[in-house]
């Protein structure tokens, strides 16, 4: 399945940033491409999590377990847009100290590349999105339904 969706790749990138959205429901995340030209992708609150997750886990393996075992995730859900990513995942690429990070929508695949110092700043950045009170405190409210 994956094999056959449309590839997008932004390259090396920088100047990265998240915000949420107008809705609470999707997280915008943008960079620089190595064009010079500017991307957007938005990301489920779940595919934002799961970034932040894997970021955790490949900048601080010794300290992961404690930190995302505390932290609160967002339920999967579907999204009713074709564009949103849905998933996303990160590889720690050992012999250029840089990220690669691949996200799928339902439509397509996008993938993107970030130096050590800039994928701590994307964690620093989503960390404080997602968890503005820390793990233990208060998270994005979620919609609950009965």
């Amino acid at each position: 399945m994956l094999g056959n969706l449309p590839l997008q790749d932004y390259g090396l990138s920088t100047d990265l940033f998240v915000t949420r959205s107008s809705g609470a429901d999707t997280i915008v995340l943008s960079g620089t491409a190595e064009d010079t030209n500017r991307w957007v992708r938005p990301l489920t609150r779940r595919a934002a999590h799961l970034l932040w997750y894997r970021l955790t886990w490949s900048l601080f393996p010794e300290k992961s377990p404690k930190v995302t075992g505390m932290a609160v995730t967002a339920a999967l859900q579907s999204p009713d847009q074709p564009t949103i990513t849905i998933h996303v995942d990160v590889q720690r690429q050992e012999e250029t100290h840089t990220f690669s990070v691949d996200g799928m929508t339902r439509a397509e695949r996008w993938q993107f590349t970030i130096s050590d110092a800039d994928a701590r700043k994307l964690w620093a950045a989503l960390d404080l999105l997602l968890y503005p009170a820390g793990w233990e405190g208060a998270t994005m409210h979620t919609k609950r339904t009965s």
